[in-house]
C-alpha cells in the first residue's frame, strides 16, 4: 500500500539548480498507416519491493503489469525472493537476504543473473525502484542493448532521512554501482551535506543510461534536482482499481475491529512512521479527540517501530481511541477507506500518493499537507489543503467530522476525477513512452 519532517527532510542545504519540467507523454514517432497494427512492446520490469510487503511501487508496478497484459503486451517482473511467496505467473524471483530496513529483501547483482534474464529478451527494460534489483535492470538492457525507462517513485532523501540510513552504507552502495556499471566512483565529501550529496551521486549514475526518466507526479522535483535532461523526463501518474465492496462492508469493518457503528472515524494508510508523517498526525488527532471524544484513529499499514509508536500514542493520551492495524490485505484496506470519515494525508515526502487516489475512489474527503503534491496528483485540488502543523491539521479534520454534507461533496468531486484516471489510460501512457525510447 500504499511514506517526514516539514520542509526539508534532512536538515541540509538544498541545492539552487532549478530541476528540469518534466513534459508530456509523447506521441509515437514514427506514423503508422491506419491499417497497420503497432506491435506489442516486451517489457521487463526490475522492483527492490513486491508482495507480501505492501506500498504504492508494489501497487502501481503490478497494476501496470495487468493492464500491459489486457492490452495484447508481454511483461515480467524481476524481483527479490520472500519465503512467504509462491511461484507466481509473470514475475521472476531472485535469491535474496533481509536487509534489516522496512521488510526489505536485496538481490546481489551478479553476471549470472543477467544471463539469466537476457534469455527473455526484453524490447524495453523499466526500472522501478533505486536498490541492487534496478542496478541489475540496468545491468541487463546493458548487456541486451535495449532501452532503459526509469521511474522515479521514492523521495530518496526523506527516506534516508526517516530510517536513519548511515553515510557509510551509501558510500559502500554507491562504490558498489560504480563498479558494477564501470564508471568511476564519484568523489563525494564528508560535511553536513554528504548524505544528501551521495544520494545524488547514486541517482547520477542509475539515471545516466535512461532513455526515459518517469515521474509520477512533478511534485518529487519540488523537493529533489535530477540531473536528467529535459526532453528525457515525462510524467505519467499511477492508477489505482476501484475495488468492488459488498453493501455490508463499512459496517463489517467496525465490528471486525471494535470500532462503535456511530463514532467518527480519521483513517491513515501507508507505512506508520515519521517519514509518512505519523508523527503530525497523532498530536492533530489528540486536538481532534479534545473536541470530539468519540472519534477512533485507524492506522492501516507496516509499523516497523512499534515501541516508539506506542510510546507516542501514550504520550498523546489517544492509545485508547487508536486502532494500528498493521499491513492488510486490499480488500480490508478496501473495506477501511469505506468506513472511514475522514482520510488524514500527513506526508510530505510523497511523490504522488495512491492512497489518495484509493480514498478518492472511496468518495472520502482527505486532508493533506504538501501544497506540491495538492496541485499535481492524479486527484488534484479535490482534497482539503492545510498548513503542516498539529493545529491546523485537527482544525480542518474537525471541521469535515462536523459537516457531513460538505464532506459527502468534497469527496464525490473526488471520486469524479479519480474515476477519469483509468489503468488502462495510465498504462496506455507508459506504452508510448516504451515507443518513444524504443524509437529513439
Amino acid at each position: 500500500m500504499d511514506s517526514s519532517q516539514p520542509g526539508n527532510p534532512t536538515g541540509t542545504t538544498r541545492p539552487t539548480p532549478r530541476p528540469a519540467r518534466p513534459r508530456p507523454v509523447p506521441k509515437p514517432v514514427r506514423r503508422l498507416r491506419p491499417e497497420a497494427k503497432p506491435a506489442p512492446v516486451r517489457v521487463m520490469h526490475f522492483s527492490d519491493t513486491n508482495l507480501p510487503r505492501r506500498d504504492g511501487i508494489v501497487t502501481s508496478t503490478r497494476t501496470l503489469l495487468g493492464s500491459l497484459v489486457d492490452q495484447g503486451h508481454q511483461s515480467v517482473l524481476v524481483v527479490p525472493h520472500h519465503p512467504s511467496q509462491g511461484l507466481e505467473r509473470g514475475v521472476l524471483t531472485l535469491d535474496s537476504v533481509p536487509c534489516g530496513v522496512a521488510a526489505l529483501r536485496l538481490v546481489l547483482p551478479r553476471a549470472a543473473h543477467v544471463d539469466q534474464l537476457a534469455g527473455w529478451a526484453p524490447d524495453v527494460v523499466h526500472v522501478h525502484t533505486p536498490g541492487p534489483a534496478g542496478l541489475l535492470g540496468i545491468m541487463t538492457a546493458r548487456r541486451l542493448g535495449v532501452p532503459v525507462v526509469h521511474t522515479y517513485h521514492t523521495d530518496l532523501h526523506a527516506y534516508a532521512e526517516a530510517y536513519r540510513a548511515p553515510s557509510a552504507a551509501l558510500r559502500l552502495m554507491l562504490r558498489m554501482y560504480a563498479r558494477r556499471l564501470d564508471r568511476p566512483v564519484p568523489k563525494v565529501g564528508r560535511g553536513r551535506n554528504a548524505k544528501r550529496a551521495l544520494i545524488d551521486a547514486v541517482n547520477e549514475l542509475l539515471l545516466e543510461d535512461a532513455g526515459a526518466v518517469v515521474v509520477p507526479t512533478p511534485a518529487i522535483l519540488e523537493r529533489t534536482t535530477l540531473s536528467v535532461p529535459e526532453d528525457r523526463m515525462f510524467v505519467a501518474p499511477a492508477a489505482v482499481s476501484r475495488p468492488s465492496l459488498d453493501a455490508d462492508a463499512a459496517a463489517d469493518f467496525r465490528r471486525r475491529w471494535s470500532i462503535p457503528e456511530r463514532a467518527p472515524v480519521v483513517l491513515f494508510v501507508g507505512r506508520v512512521n515519521r517519514e509518512k508523517g505519523v508523527d503530525l498526525l497523532v498530536p492533530a488527532f489528540e486536538r481532534v479527540a479534545a473536541e470530539l471524544p468519540d472519534a477512533r484513529l485507524v492506522l492501516v499499514g507496516a509499523v516497523y517501530q512499534k515501541r516508539e509508536l506506542r510510546r507516542m500514542l501514550k504520550r498523546h493520551g489517544i492509545a485508547d481511541r487508536t486502532h494500528v492495524l498493521g499491513e492488510q490485505p486490499a480488500d480490508e484496506v478496501a473495506a477501511a477507506y469505506a468506513a472511514c470519515d475522514v482520510f488524514a494525508f500527513p506526508s510530505q515526502s510523497d511523490t504522488q500518493g495512491l492512497v489518495l487516489q484509493e480514498a478518492a475512489l472511496a468518495g472520502r474527503p482527505a486532508v493533506l499537507v504538501d501544497p506540491a503534491l495538492h496541485t499535481s496528483n492524479a486527484v488534484a485540488n479535490a482534497f482539503e489543503l492545510t498548513e503542516p502543523s498539529p493545529d491546523a491539521f485537527a482544525d480542518r479534520t474537525v471541521d469535515l467530522l462536523r459537516a457531513p454534507e460538505r464532506s459527502a461533496a468534497i469527496g464525490a468531486r473526488a471520486r469524479e476525477r479519480a474515476a477519469a484516471h483509468t489503468t488502462a489510460s495510465y498504462a496506455s501512457t507508459m506504452v508510448d513512452i516504451y515507443r518513444h525510447v524504443l524509437a529513439d
